[in-house]
């Protein structure tokens, strides 16, 4: 009895104890070292003490922000994350993502970081996180190929311009100059960036159109930089010796190979300016979720986190750059020239605005830049249009966020469900009858209608629901009846008829206007299905016959089949690389000139539609020669006897009895290719500016890179409409063709 008695005595302590205990939950999106190192010190505070313990996720990087906007305003997700600060204005004003912590932080906690990393954590006079890190650019330049490093931008066009030769495929200066974070360090320098002193939106400024200018310099005129340019290519480019200098951050460090002799420098001054390029700084910080119920637990967290012992161990086991400048004044820190130039750069650099309006702005500033550099856009009016597009998109956000559209009336709501029920009672005989007469029929049934209930009907009524809305990034979680709009979508996209913008020599097609992406949409879906479908025909005919090695040629043919199609067009991407890729390396070998294939509309288009037909042609193939090996040979015979040619027999044999199989082939060819999302995506994204996106990649646009939800929804809905009204077209053109035969 005693025994029993101290075991539900220690019971009842361990449980108090657990109750005692404040569990928070970390996320992140570090991976190797950066993820190594922040476990290692959540181990440590969780033995430091015994009423808190904090568990860390590693979030996939692609989906963080994603995770994040879904999880948190629904009181789901972490007590605390970690993530840049760029996205506060756009969470602060959405609410229930991020909390101020003004009540919790102390003066001598803000003291630990410099005064610009510490505005950069707030928004409209609140304080919504603790700098963690930083991350900027700096010039990284090959001790064997440039002993001195340039102090002025004419420094480093001269040195850049001695060392370039393109043909051989070697470049003085190498960086993602069409990237937004890359151009900061021109735009600052220039007196620009994105808002003006009042903190508006100001892309169209004098010294924004003078960087742009001066980039295009660089590309177009003075040609030191590689086209097409992404990290992976800087970095090849530079291990390789083919690079002299390059603009990276610290996260390259990893990425050189040993035996490259490499020293780093903040960026050089702009040439006729005593400013130095200032590049963006993304500070990342640790920011408390607004649903913890453990937030003094949690702003305890961050303070141990950015103590200076934390933030050597980041800097030392993470490669890190912590925000906590003290850290910098570790005996081995110090003594790393790498780590200082970056710590040096952080002096100049201007951290990234965090105003609601950049949620919006990092996609199409980077298509603008590529607009510029390419030549196919001037920069002041694209820079003109760019603005008034953010400014309407921003307009668009805030009234979706204010409430401003009609409200659904209850009664509405009503209606419908009272229709249904009375549709419903109406067949309530006849849907009986038909229940009892097909009952076991039904049951095995059922678990297929209820995964295409869940996963596909309930999706699409809720996207028709949601088409009808303002839905968008700031208004998602309020109720749908709030945000009710009506028709004003699908008005918005059948009835916009604005195919151009701008005036003079400025005026361009506007290709963000729905029935110019509905044209390269039937252009590109009638000439994919052509070739394919003819090409497939020619080749499966061919294969019909007794050739020599028929087998061998199947397998082949059936390979592009098998592959992956996001991997196969990756591929091609490469090998339509305008500087190296295979294609225009094969061109130059026979003496051509190279081709800039995501410069033109039609040259961009052709790429897409090369990798599309080489995806498509195996599986045409397989279906066409199953229908003629299906073909008796009989009637071949009986022709030939009868004095048939080839064209004869061809038309009046093989494509009658090929009808059953090429119809429902070419109507399935016809609705993939119309949504053949990861060719476009991935192979020319669209270039040259969106000329060549079709429907599809345009609704994902509209979702994800400007989060105007209810309107993708709308625009999904168009080309569902589309679709079916085609399925429609082409099942009676084939009855009537049937019985006209």
């Amino acid at each position: 009895m005693r025994w029993a008695l101290l075991w539900l005595l220690g019971c009842c302590t361990l449980g108090a104890g657990a109750q005692d205990t404040q569990q928070l939950m970390l996320w992140h999106g570090y991976r190797g070292a950066e993820r190594l190192a922040l476990e290692s010190l959540l181990e440590d505070f969780n033995h430091r003490q015994e009423k808190i313990r904090v568990r860390a996720l590693a979030v996939p990087f692609d989906a963080y922000a994603d995770k994040l906007s879904a999880a948190l305003p629904r009181g789901q997700g972490p007590d605390l994350f970690i993530f840049a600060q760029d996205r506060i204005g756009g969470w602060a004003s959405a609410g229930h993502i991020i909390a101020p912590i003004d009540a919790l932080v102390e003066e001598p906690v803000l003291r630990r970081f410099p005064q610009k990393l510490v505005d950069a954590m707030g928004y409209r006079g609140q304080l919504f996180g603790l700098p963690f890190s930083f991350k900027s650019t700096a010039l990284i330049y090959n001790r064997a190929l440039v002993p001195k490093p340039p102090a002025t931008t004419d420094e480093m066009v001269t040195l850049a311009r001695s060392l370039t030769d393109r043909s051989r495929g070697r470049f003085g200066l190498a960086y993602s100059y069409t990237e937004p974070f890359f151009h900061g360090a021109l735009m600052n320098a220039f007196g620009g960036g994105l808002l003006d002193r009042r903190g508006e939106l100001a892309l169209d400024s004098a010294a924004n159109v003078r960087s742009l200018a001066l980039l295009l310099g660089w590309v177009r005129e003075e040609g030191i930089l590689p086209e097409a340019p992404n990290s992976t290519l800087v970095t090849n480019l530079f291990n390789q010796g083919r690079a002299a200098m390059v603009i990276s951050g610290p996260w390259m460090r990893g990425e050189i190979t040993d035996h490259v002799d490499y020293g780093v420098v903040p960026l050089p001054r702009l040439s006729g300016s005593e400013r130095p390029l200032a590049p963006w700084v993304a500070v990342e910080g640790l920011f408390i979720s607004p649903w913890s119920t453990h937030r003094a637990a949690a702003y305890q967290l961050m303070v141990y986190l950015t103590s200076r012992a934390a933030a050597e161990h980041m800097a030392l086991a993470g490669g890190q750059m912590p925000a906590n400048l003290s850290a910098f004044e570790n005996p081995t820190l110090a003594a790393d020239p790498v780590v200082m130039a970056y710590r040096r750069q952080l002096d100049t650099a201007v951290p990234i605005p965090n105003v609601p309006e950049m949620t919006m702005l990092w996609l199409p500033l980077e298509t603008l830049l590529k607009k510029v550099v390419k030549g196919a856009a001037q920069p002041a009016a694209e820079l003109r249009r760019l603005q008034v597009e953010v400014e309407r998109g921003t307009a668009a956000l805030a009234t979706a966020r204010t409430g401003e559209a009609a409200p659904l009336a209850p009664g509405l709501w009503a209606l419908v469900l009272m229709l249904l029920a009375f549709l419903l009672l109406r067949r309530r005989g006849r849907l009986l009858e038909v229940w009892r007469d097909n009952r076991t029929a039904y049951l095995c049934l059922l678990p297929a209608m209820l995964g295409m209930l869940l996963l596909v009907f309930f999706p699409l009524l809720y996207g028709f629901l949601l088409s009808f809305t303002d839905t968008s990034l700031l208004n998602e979680n309020t109720p749908l009846a709030s945000r009710w709009l009506g028709l004003d979508n699908y008005l918005g996209i059948l009835g916009d008829w604005n195919l151009w913008y701008g005036e003079g020599a400025g005026r361009s097609i506007n290709f963000d206007n729905f029935y110019w992406t509905l044209l390269v949409t039937i252009c590109w879906t009638a000439s994919n299905v052509l070739l394919s479908v003819g090409l497939a025909l020619v080749l499966a005919m061919a294969l019909d016959q007794p050739i020599l090695g028929r087998t061998w040629f199947r397998v082949v043919l059936i390979l592009p089949w098998a592959i992956p199609n996001y991997i196969t067009a990756l591929v091609w991407k490469g090998m339509f690389h305008p500087q190296f890729g295979v294609i225009n390396q094969a061109l130059q070998i026979i003496g051509l000139a190279p081709v800039a294939w995501f410069d033109s509309i039609g040259t961009s288009f052709a790429t897409g539609l090369v990798t599309n037909v080489w995806l498509s042609i195996p599986f045409m193939m397989v279906v066409i020669l199953g229908g003629l090996q299906a073909i008796p040979r009989e009637l071949y015979e009986a022709a030939s006897v009868e004095g048939a040619g080839r064209w004869f027999r061809f038309r009046n044999i093989t494509l009658p009895l090929l009808k059953p199989v090429l119809v429902p082939a070419i109507i399935l060819s016809v609705v993939w290719t119309f949504n053949m999302f990861n060719v476009i995506y991935l192979v020319s994204d669209g270039a040259p500016a969106g000329a060549n996106d079709i429907l599809i990649t345009k609704a994902f646009r509209i979702g994800f890179e400007k989060y105007q939800y209810a309107y993708a929804a709308a625009y999904s809905m168009v080309i569902l409409a589309l679709l079916f009204c085609y399925a429609i077209w082409q099942t009676r053109a084939s009855n009537t063709l049937a019985v006209a035969r």
